[in-house]
């Protein structure tokens, strides 16, 4: 008979194996031997077939780690979420109520420190009594079930249903086979009878939902299982047997009725006294049942949810949690990872109540709402927040688990966002200092037609632009501005002419370093329109960049995550902010401080400073008024506010939004304010960090008239009514002189017919991006109210 042959048993031959192997263990004869079947005596029934069958079964049997919760964490140990394929919590054995494990043996294997991983005397009275057609007997010992457990888990991990199918099999080979894994288990391990107990006890199902006995008491009894009472483990060992047709909440009765069944058992083990039973039975399901039921997943997070997703997102998409998406998908749900992320729970708080305030959950308007903070120089993700609830719910858009503020590999929506409109001009304006212009030169900026022709677009072969007029929110910001103030009043044909001057490409190239592409990671298409931010982009994305700005030109990628550590304690490696300098440090601090004049002055964020401190930003409308931004910061803290319809475009003026009449909807009538109450309590209790200050650069020549003219001292007066601004700048170092003799303040050149220390009209203070494409082509025109200021 060949090798083959040989193993192949009908089920006949597989039942003598297993009847001489139950006689041979019984007289000791396979257990002497080591594992090897003698063929000899009581085994003579076998034929050698059978016995070389079972002496090649395998014996390395691996002990599987059994899948574990992972849990996520805020920065200060907050649970977050949890997440899990299996809801288990794994626990040494001295962690685990001595009840509890007696309670187990009592029913599952009353002879468990007797034998040896397999119980002859148990597995012949099982056999007679099956045999008598009497109620089937289990015969399978604690050790023998914990083997099947661990079978199965690793089929399940592996997604091979054959695994699953060959570990609860009912044939005698998947017996023979458990057997024999079961007497390795016992001869190898140290201090088998613990371990083994341990194990069963953290890897069998216990409730419907939870797996193990830490999980199910405190899904149950709201408390852990070394506290569990003698009732409360008779009521749990019960429900292993099937864990759903003996569920204490939905089946009292029927568990009562099994827990007295366990409490008899344990009493004629003498596990108990009669005393203690007498006391176990009279308690009722309804004196011990505390249920807590725990949800998993993002769903579980509340507000935080959002964040939550975007750390999913982090980890399946970074090949250090493993090679493969299903890899690193089966390490989040079974692999007991402990994530530490970044998220600041006061800042969370701040921007919930700040959302809740304006543009409320279900409000009638249907207007969305994002907030988003970053943490400059760390790239650290500090809030994320919007007004939906996470889930999915066809008929209510206020559920949604698309967020707002991430990109698509992070449950963002799929276009890469919003319109960003005026809060892009920062990067052309990051540019304009990278080339050493100066913050104080003037320009004309009556409404301009660029004549169609080739700009500068180095990274195209397609540099032709088609004819494109451009204009202002009102005709007060014609005239001679310089680029401070044009930055303040945010005016759209003062930056389509810097942006004339430049490669676009370099406006594009520097934009991506600083995390601003399109959704494949690409710069965004070099087209002289972005300057007034035709694009989109995601609201971290924004904040994100002008973060960088704070940190004086270094770029750190977005992180969510600040430590992982495995089951077992290792800590593992996380995604990196990998911070570099993407820009000049002078050029990155320039452009923070002309931003700071948004906020006072002729900004259009005028009345928006922050309580005690210097910071700067940007406001962003565009043309419909179906995106509003404000994007600013602070040298501790960077956030953006974005307000639209998530679902398509859709004007937000003319109507009640968060219980306000809002005529317009410019980034300075909601986001705004949304962003000052954020920073204000964000970053109440902290000390107030100035900017450094930098030079803008050298001075215009003196103006013949208008209050223009350079102070003797050699100072460049500040904007009108930028008291504000300066008031927040107090903590600073005066700023030097440079070779000039100009200052890091604004000339005093002002709109044609406005007086020094005027307030702008209304007009003054609107931003729009007019509707080009983003090719800027077509001969579409930024006229009339379009534009992009305020």
């Amino acid at each position: 008979m060949s090798k083959t042959s040989a193993r192949t048993l009908d089920s006949q031959q597989l039942l003598s194996a297993l009847l001489a192997f139950i006689v041979m263990s019984t007289v000791g004869g396979l257990l002497a031997a080591g594992f090897a079947v003698p063929f000899v005596g009581a085994a003579s029934v076998i034929s050698k077939a059978s016995l070389e069958f079972f002496e090649d079964l395998p014996d390395d049997f691996k002990v599987l780690e059994p899948s574990q919760v992972s849990v996520l964490r805020s920065s200060d140990g907050t649970e977050i979420a949890q997440f899990y394929a299996e809801n288990r919590i794994v626990v040494p054995l001295s962690d685990i109520s001595k009840n509890v494990q007696n309670a187990v043996i009592a029913v599952e294997d009353q002879r468990f420190y007797q034998h040896k991983g397999v119980d002859p005397t148990g597995m012949l009275r099982a056999l007679a009594s099956n045999a008598a057609g009497a109620d089937r007997q289990g015969a399978s010992t604690l050790t023998q079930q914990y083997v099947r457990n661990v079978l199965v888990e690793a089929g399940i991990r592996s997604g091979d249903p054959t695994k699953i199918r060959a570990a609860t099999e009912t044939t005698t080979a998947r017996k023979l086979r458990e057997i024999k894994y079961a007497l390795t288990l016992e001869k190898t391990l140290p201090d088998a009878k613990n371990q083994i107990l341990e194990g069963y006890l953290n890897i069998a199902a216990f409730s419907p939902s939870t797996y193990g006995v830490e999980a199910s008491a405190q899904h149950y009894f709201s408390h852990s299982a070394k506290e569990m009472s003698i009732p409360e483990a008779a009521l749990l060992a019960g429900l292993t047997n099937a864990p759903g047709a003996y569920d204490p909440v939905t089946y009292p009765d029927l568990a009562k009725d099994r827990m007295d069944w366990v409490l008899q058992k344990m009493l004629e083990n003498e596990f108990i006294d009669q005393a203690q039973y007498d006391q176990a039975v009279a308690t009722q399901i309804s004196d011990i049942l505390h249920v807590t039921n725990q949800v998993g997943g993002c769903a579980s997070a509340g507000s935080a949810a959002y964040f939550c997703d975007y750390v999913v997102g982090e980890i399946q998409n970074s090949e250090l949690f493993g090679k493969t998406a299903t890899e690193r998908n089966q390490l989040l749900l079974r692999g007991g990872l402990q994530i530490t992320t970044t998220l600041d729970m006061n800042k969370q708080k701040a921007a919930d109540d700040t959302i809740a305030n304006y543009v409320p959950v279900g409000d009638p308007s249907n207007v969305k709402g994002a907030i988003v903070a970053v943490e400059p120089g760390t790239g650290k993700i500090q809030a994320m927040a919007q007004n939906t609830t996470y889930g999915t719910d066809s008929n209510d858009s206020s559920v949604t688990q698309i967020s707002f503020s991430a990109d698509s590999k992070h449950g963002g929506i799929e276009n890469n966002g919003f319109q960003p409109g005026s809060s892009f001009k920062p990067f052309v304006l990051a540019q304009w200092y990278q080339m050493g212009r100066s913050g104080y030169e003037t320009m004309n900026t009556d409404p301009t037609t660029f004549p169609a022709g080739n700009w500068n677009i180095s990274c195209s072969d397609d540099s032709y632009v088609e004819q494109w007029k451009v204009g202002n929110a009102n005709p007060g910001e014609g005239g001679s501005h310089s680029v401070l103030q044009s930055t303040a009043m945010s005016i759209n044909v003062a930056y389509a002419k810097m942006i004339q001057q430049m490669d676009i490409c370099a406006v594009t190239d520097l934009a991506a370093k600083m995390g601003v592409t399109k959704a494949d990671g690409n710069p965004i298409d070099p087209r002289p329109s972005i300057t007034l931010g035709t694009m989109n982009v995601p609201p971290l994305n924004m904040a994100n960049a002008y973060a960088t700005f704070a940190a004086h030109g270094v770029y750190c990628k977005p992180i969510a995550i600040n430590k992982v550590t495995d089951h077992s304690g290792t800590e593992m490696a996380v995604p990196s902010a990998d911070c570099s300098q993407v820009m000049d440090q002078t050029a990155a601090d320039r452009v923070a401080l002309t931003l700071t004049h948004v906020l006072g002055g002729q900004g259009t964020a005028k009345n928006y400073a922050l309580a005690g401190r210097q910071a700067a930003g940007k406001t962003g409308t565009t043309e419909e008024m179906d995106n509003a931004w404000f994007v600013g910061f602070t040298p501790q803290l960077s956030s953006a506010v974005w307000m639209g319809h998530s679902e398509g475009t859709k004007a937000m003026n003319g109507q009640y939004i968060g219980g306000r009449y809002y005529a317009t909807m410019y980034g300075s009538d909601a986001p705004a304010p949304m962003w000052k109450q954020f920073m204000d309590t964000s970053l109440s209790g902290t000390g107030a960090e100035p900017f450094t200050q930098v030079s803008l650069g050298a001075a215009q020549p003196a103006q013949p008239s208008g209050g223009n003219a350079r102070r003797a001292s050699g100072q460049v007066p500040a904007l009108p009514g930028d008291a504000g601004v300066q008031a927040g700048a107090q903590a600073a170092q005066a700023a030097p002189a440079d070779q000039s003799g100009a200052v890091a303040q604004a000339d005093a050149v002002l709109p044609a017919g406005q007086v020094p220390g005027s307030a702008p009209t209304a007009a003054g203070r609107q931003e729009f991006t007019s509707n080009l494409s983003s090719s800027g082509s077509g001969g579409a025109a930024a006229t009339g109210p379009a534009g992009g200021n305020g």
